[in-house]
């Protein structure tokens, strides 16, 4: 680590199983299921009919088929269906878990440095003493300067049970120190927080994977306890995750009702909702245009229940639910099956939310953004100022 729900698989998507396996099998697919004669299926059969016969290279069929996958989801025209090579699952279905293989470290990757956003806790990279805002300089006998940042960050990546050394400073051209670390299976740290001046609470989340809303509750009844008058919630840069997730971290702030309804293709319809049971305390949401998803409908349920006021910018504007479907070589789909809608029946496809309040921070500022304090944040200052 550097940085689903089980339906029946529809007709579409056995289609795409075929369409992804290597392109010499695709038509034998069509015609073993039995199916009628399909624009797909004719190009497909078309052109690997003139490739067999024409073309003068050695003809790579994962490597084909991979690519005709993406060609396939690309032409769905839906920026949030994605095909995932085999590759790249793995690392896919245990990012979707809360957890993670490598050190537990995210990084923003800059022109020559690689800098250390979060360290997850009880990680190898936390036991080797590797804090937030660390410089990675080296990994594996590479380093940022000679090699590049791209280089050294795919060395540090790796299997659990393995190990790595890596070279980190405290500051940037600082002196150096080195550690050799075991890779393995950490569980992503996804939500935080602090105790601001004037008992604010201040409760950051990274996103909305598996066990964030455990995490979430952790960090606000401990912040509770401590006396916190009234809270600010951070989800900018929060590219989304389970609307499970969401809703229960939801429920101990809102009051009765539908936090959020999801409606597939044939009209079926699952609604989440919240109970009569919720804190009272006053709350700021901070959203920026990386609010993405669960991210935004987290933000407009608490606006629409006027629970919250919204402070930052202009929201993505995402409106589907996506679920992942296991393909049989390893390699998998990611499809849009549900559009959702908040509380009060709108799609932000689009659209997004709007802040009610808007603040804007600058380049320089975004730039830094993982490592801004609070009094370096116009965002978090402003969300400040209108709950004290």
């Amino acid at each position: 680590m550097l940085g689903s729900q089980e339906n029946k698989v529809s007709v579409g998507t056995a289609l795409f199983l075929c369409v992804t396996t290597a392109a010499v099998s695709v038509l034998g697919c069509f015609a073993a299921m039995g199916w009628r004669t399909s624009a797909v299926e004719d190009k497909l059969r078309e052109i690997d009919r003139i490739a067999a016969e024409q073309f003068v290279g050695d003809m790579d069929e994962e490597k084909v088929a991979d690519y005709a996958a993406v060609g396939y989801v690309t032409g769905l025209d839906d920026q949030w269906s994605t095909y995932i090579p085999a590759d790249q699952y793995e690392a896919y279905r245990l990012s979707g878990e809360g957890k993670g293989s490598g050190i537990g470290v995210t990084v923003i990757i800059g022109a020559d440095n690689v800098r250390v956003s979060l360290v997850c806790d009880d990680s190898p990279a936390a036991q080797a003493g590797m804090q937030k805002g660390n410089y990675i300089v080296g990994a594996a006998g590479l380093t940022v300067e000679k090699d590049g940042a791209d280089a050294v960050v795919d060395a540090i990546q790796g299997e659990e049970g393995t190990e790595v050394t890596v070279s980190f400073s405290k500051e940037k051209g600082g002196a150096v120190q080195e550690a050799t670390m075991q890779r393995a299976i950490v569980t992503q740290k996804m939500a935080w927080g602090q105790m601001l001046d004037g008992n604010i609470a201040y409760i950051r989340i990274e996103n909305f994977h598996a066990g964030a809303a455990e995490q979430f509750r952790q960090v606000l009844d401990g912040l509770l306890a401590d006396g916190a008058q009234s809270l600010v919630l951070d989800v900018r840069h929060n590219g989304g995750g389970r609307v499970k997730e969401m809703s229960e971290m939801l429920d101990p702030l809102l009051p009765e009702g539908i936090i959020m309804t999801l409606r597939t293709k044939s009209g079926s319809e699952t609604v989440y909702e919240s109970d009569a049971d919720k804190i009272d305390q006053p709350i700021a949401v901070l959203v920026d245009d990386q609010s993405i998803s669960a991210a935004e409908f987290f933000a407009a349920a608490l606006q629409e229940y006027d629970r919250a006021t919204l402070v930052g910018t202009h929201t993505t504007g995402k409106g589907r639910a996506q679920q992942t479907f296991a393909l049989s070589d390893g390699s998998a789909l990611n499809l849009s099956v549900e559009e959702y809608f908040t509380p009060k029946g709108n799609n932000l496809a689009g659209v997004g939310i709007a802040p009610d309040i808007e603040v804007a921070l600058t380049d320089a500022q975004l730039a830094d953004f993982y490592f801004l304090s609070p009094a370096q944040d116009p965002q978090l200052q402003k969300a400040v100022e209108i709950l004290g």
